[in-house]
């Protein structure tokens, strides 16, 4: 199930638990890369590409661009360092991504620039809590989770 060597686009984790290391770049509020090897966080899902969202006061915001930006404001230009859990079904890297010891899937999530991927991991699960009770990020107005989202622009592209 793990590739046994690297690619053209960087280094692929050959086993469960590897550990990368190195610059992070956010390039999605639940994927970032590491010396151009993509890694999502595991057990969140972050709005995609042309998902917008509104806030409290009903204006359109682009959450897809403001999740990316704050995972790249939580990865500064620190080291990040990812334990490799697993592959998803398109063969992604999953991992927990930390920077100076912070879980970046609990930050972002606690943020509400995320969401607990419950199917994958119940690790978020009371971090939402916190950004819902407290109508952080994506709580503070409406939006569709991302997985709603996905699975809505499939059945209308189908059309």
């Amino acid at each position: 199930m793990y590739a046994q060597g690297g690619t053209t686009k960087g280094k692929v984790a050959k086993t469960p638990n590897e550990t990368l290391k190195g610059q992070g770049v956010a390039v999605e509020g639940d994927t970032l890369t590491i010396k151009g090897a993509p890694v999502r966080l595991m057990g969140i899902d972050a709005p995609d590409v042309g998902q917008k969202c509104r806030n409290r006061y009903g204006h359109e915001l682009d959450c897809f661009r403001i999740a990316t930006a704050v995972l790249a404001s939580l990865i500064k230009d620190q080291e990040v360092t990812c334990t490799i859990a697993e592959r998803d079904r398109n063969g992604q890297q999953l991992g927990e991504c930390r920077v100076l010891g912070v879980d970046l899937g609990a930050a972002m999530v606690a943020r509400g620039w995320a969401f607990a991927y419950r199917s994958l991991s119940p690790a978020y699960t009371s971090s939402e809590a916190f950004a819902q009770s407290r109508r952080l990020g994506l709580w503070a107005g409406q939006v569709e989770k991302p997985w709603q989202w996905r699975s809505r622009q499939q059945r209308e592209q189908a059309r």
